[in-house]
């Protein structure tokens, strides 16, 4: 069913690809007008920003409190993605009643969920006590763990039969080469490491909370590469941005939540380790991955976005 909804998207691009320019412009003026309408009924009615100071700043784990928890899903959430994404990796590497996937950076756990749900046992791992305290809350039947994926000893070797590293959790990483070893010694021989990696030149970095034209890629018809992010919450604006610093191998993803009332502001600044999709693999490779396959997430109009497969030789 996924497959086929997917198809019919991609389809239903592909016609628009070959539609005029009035007709695109004036179908793009309606959906934004129609959005604008929805975004407008259904805003997300949180009420928890309450911050005494009058500006605050956060970076690195500090990011990840209750409050950056409690809206996560708001902001980032993506049913058909996670089906698509956790569909997809089943597909191919066919685990068993025997199989055991460790979801690492897994957050409010929504793709643990998912796996459990198809019968396919499944932790998490994060970093942030409150993302994994959300987490339980949504699932309590499931098992995740604070922890920090680049502790070897987090794991005793051959536990896991699969480990996932989803949404730009690797980017966060700037010892992935330690990331690799810790993951090719937690996995099982035959085991697989699914990781996320983008294109960073081209990749669409808009939130879908702040893109009503998420079905109809709007970089396609923008002169330059659209970066920034705006979400209207009950009693806050949220605003972010995505910055490459090609260089150094980094990007930085600044996000602005002010208070429509105080005024005050959270500023939380995340620090993307981003190189090249060649020099990341090949790191994988040094410590023993081959790599075996490649999805495409652009069915789920993720364009310039990929899982790559990689195993554990036996």
């Amino acid at each position: 069913m996924l497959k086929s909804l997917a198809r019919t998207i991609k389809k239903a691009s592909r016609t628009f690809n070959k539609t005029s320019p009035w007709f695109k412009g004036t179908l793009i003026l309606v959906l934004i007008l129609l959005a604008l309408g929805v975004v407008r009924r259904n805003s997300p009615v949180r009420e928890n920003f309450i911050q005494q100071a009058k500006f605050v700043s956060k970076e690195g784990t500090a990011i990840y409190d209750q409050f950056y928890a409690d809206i996560y899903n708001d902001l980032l959430f993506d049913r058909v993605k996670n089906e698509y994404e956790v569909g997809e990796i089943l597909n191919i590497t066919s685990p068993t009643e025997r199989s055991l996937i460790l979801d690492v950076g897994s957050g409010t756990g929504q793709h643990v969920a998912l796996f459990n749900q198809k019968g396919v046992k499944t932790q998490g791992i994060d970093i942030s006590p409150a993302m994994v305290s959300i987490a339980e809350k949504n699932f309590p039947a499931f098992e995740f763990r604070v922890g920090d994926a680049l502790q070897a000893s987090m794991y005793p070797s051959n536990t896991f039969t699969h480990i996932t590293s989803l949404y730009f959790t690797l980017y966060y990483m700037k010892n992935k080469l330690q990331f690799f070893q810790n993951a090719f010694n937690w996995l099982q021989p035959g085991g697989y490491l699914i990781i996320h990696l983008v294109n960073r030149d081209q990749f669409d970095p808009i939130l879908n909370a702040a893109d009503p034209l998420h079905m109809v890629s709007a970089q396609r018809y923008a002169k330059e590469r659209i970066t920034s992010s705006f979400v209207k919450f009950n009693n806050f604006q949220y605003k972010a941005n995505f910055v490459l610093d090609k260089p150094d191998n980094l990007a930085f993803f600044e996000e602005t939540f002010k208070d429509d009332k105080t005024g005050h502001v959270r500023k939380q600044t995340h620090t993307l380790y981003m190189p090249t999709q060649k020099y990341i693999l090949s790191l994988a490779k040094s410590v023993g991955f081959v790599l075996e396959g490649k999805i495409d997430l652009l069915p789920v109009q993720y364009e310039y976005q990929y899982l790559y497969v990689l195993y554990k030789p036996e």
